[in-house]
């Protein structure tokens, strides 16, 4: 279980995700896993850029607040004695969360409600990856610091908008014995 969470200029988040991990090699040293991500992504407001439609090239979204529960991949090392090295990325689910104001007249923007890893600018919805290094602490927890790169996506009409944010994250993991 892994609980997460970043404040920066773009955006402020807290996620929480379930993992199952299996061992690559005998002794654990690497490891690959699946799981659930939930997310809860928000800000006083950002920019958009137009993904695809017709919509204007920019938008700005007044008090987003986003919620995603997505299915995601884990790998992660270890490195040397209590140290890891970790890489997870959410892979496909869903979002929602309640309509906001765009600073452009034109009607209300709403969350992508699908979410979709397809490489890149080419991403829809809204989706978490993380980079880290941990370190291992008593009774199965371990105390996690890093990278997150993030994609929020909104839509208005016919339009897709989305916007990445990075930001360094802090995160606790607890391992069930």
């Amino acid at each position: 279980m892994d609980l997460t969470g970043a404040v920066g200029p773009t955006l402020t988040y807290a996620s929480a995700a379930a993992w199952r991990l299996w061992g690559l090699d005998p002794g654990g040293r690497f490891q690959v896993g699946a799981g659930l991500r939930a997310s809860h992504y928000f800000t006083d407001s950002y920019e958009l850029v137009r993904q695809a439609g017709p919509g204007e090239a920019s938008l700005g979204v007044l008090a987003p607040r986003l919620y995603s529960l997505n299915a995601a991949f884990h790998l992660r090392a270890r490195v040397a004695g209590p140290v890891r090295l970790g890489f997870n990325l959410d892979a496909a689910g869903l979002s929602f969360g309640p309509d906001r104001s765009p600073t452009a007249p034109g009607g209300q923007l709403q969350p992508t409600r699908g979410n979709l890893l397809l490489g890149g600018s080419r991403d829809r919805g809204s989706l978490n990856s993380e980079f880290y290094l941990a370190v291992s602490l008593p009774r199965g927890l371990q105390l996690r610091a890093g990278w997150s790169h993030i994609v929020t996506g909104h839509e208005r009409d016919a339009t897709t908008y989305h916007r990445f944010h990075d930001l360094a994250a802090l995160g606790l993991s607890y391992t069930l014995p």
